[in-house]
């Protein structure tokens, strides 16, 4: 097979599995209005949710760049899919005890896509195409929101929200099952980059430990705790504030769901080609976070009167910026790990990136249970999002790479 072809064969697959396990995940959350009543739960409990699928996100997606060296992409990615199918089906049984553990195991499953992608793309990927071809592959994200948000409404309204639920997670299990042909093909590196098992185990956070020592990677990683967490707060609560505080239907907070997260994918396309002609990445991200600032703004100044149309434009203005940042960040971390070990060392930044979906989320939703207040949430993720612009600012002023990132101990470059 040519390399031209198994490239993009790599980039049409990864996406693929972000696209699901990204709709799998967002599933939930687009359901929580028709749901959460039947459990006996309060609408905005949806932000602990997305905390207990992140606590398990943060440590699988540590896990998932081992497991990309050690087992190779395709089967990590089967990994992944298959455990946020199960996740989805266990939701489905309507029993609170059995949701509990789905949402810790959709978070499983949801780490280790990003880190077992970025093992295979980033060996397949001419340097000078790398930020447009992450952001492609990370356009995955957005589509799966894009999916749950027309999907989900109409599954909820034709059957019931338990039926859609164990109907996508099956669909998916099935689907990670279909990817195995691709193993021979893709995965060629599960050999000699992976340090044995046991090592592996007690090195857990050695790639966590290396992006903190590294100055650059270090900024970026808190910077992405700030992006991850605005990104997963609005699309988490969104579907509840354009119903319950703006007046719009299930269906049509579905619609405007889809709308931003799809200008989403799109803004994640053309920040790409931005940050490899201007050879800026830093300055790209800086002003998208000033992006981030507006959009949040504009969200807490929204009121029930405002049109659709109204509405749609400021959740298109915050799926470009909050949703459009990943691959350029992504593709960043991965130029400056070491050769051949770019999965571990992602799924070690992916760690802080994750934190901020653990955290932030149940503060929204305790915030919420105090104030009542969409427009405080709102407010403060935009001074986070300036914050965070400002140091992504003086990243790119001072013109800084940082000292070579170190390979983890007991990791060897491939």
């Amino acid at each position: 097979m040519s390399e031209r072809r198994t490239f993009g064969l790599a980039l049409g697959a990864m996406m693929a599995v972000q696209m699901l396990t990204a709709m799998l995940q967002q599933s939930v959350p687009v359901m929580a209005p028709v749901a959460a009543p039947a459990l006996g739960l309060a609408k905005q409990d949806v932000g602990y949710y997305t905390a207990l699928t992140f606590l398990g996100a943060n440590f699988s997606a540590v896990a998932g760049g081992i497991m990309a060296a050690r087992w190779g992409a395709v089967r990590t990615s089967q990994v992944a899919l298959g455990t946020c199918g199960l996740a989805l089906v266990l939701f489905g049984s309507a029993w609170l005890p059995l949701i509990v553990l789905a949402s810790w195991l959709m978070g499983i499953g949801y780490g280790p896509a990003t880190p077992a992608s970025s093992q295979v793309l980033s060996r397949l990927t001419p340097p000078r195409f790398a930020n447009l071809v992450f952001s492609i592959k990370q356009t995955g994200v957005p589509l799966g929101y894009v999916l749950a948000g027309l999907v989900v409404p109409l599954l909820v309204t034709l059957w019931t929200w338990q039926i859609a639920a164990v109907a996508l997670g099956g669909g998916c299990i099935v689907l990670a099952g279909a990817l195995e042909p691709l193993r021979g093909r893709l995965d060629v590196e599960r050999h000699g980059t992976a340090p044995p098992l046991g090592r592996a185990i007690r090195g857990f956070f050695d790639p966590v430990v290396a992006v903190w020592r590294h100055p650059v990677m270090r900024r970026l990683a808190l910077v992405s705790f700030v992006f991850a967490s605005t990104q997963v707060s609005v699309i988490a609560f969104l579907v509840v504030y354009l119903e319950d505080d703006l007046g719009f239907s299930l269906v049509d907070a579905g619609l405007l769901l889809a709308v931003g997260t799809a200008c989403g994918a799109v803004g994640r396309i053309a920040w790409g080609l931005l940050a490899d002609a201007t050879a800026r990445p830093l300055l790209v991200l800086a002003g998208l976070a000033a992006g981030m600032t507006a959009a949040s703004l504009l969200l807490a100044a929204a009121q029930p009167g405002w049109s659709f149309g109204a509405v749609a434009a400021v959740a298109a203005l915050a799926g470009i910026t909050m949703v459009g940042w990943n691959g350029v960040y992504f593709a960043e971390i991965a130029r400056q790990a070491p050769p051949g070990l770019a999965g571990t060392m992602t799924g070690g930044a992916t760690f802080f990136t994750y934190s901020g979906p653990l955290i932030v989320p149940p503060l929204f939703s305790l915030l919420l249970g105090w104030f009542g207040s969409f427009a405080l949430n709102y407010a403060l993720a935009a001074a986070a999002s300036a914050a965070a612009g400002l140091v992504l600012w003086r990243l790119h002023e001072r013109g800084r790479t940082g000292s070579p990132a170190v390979a983890p101990k007991g990791v060897t470059p491939g």
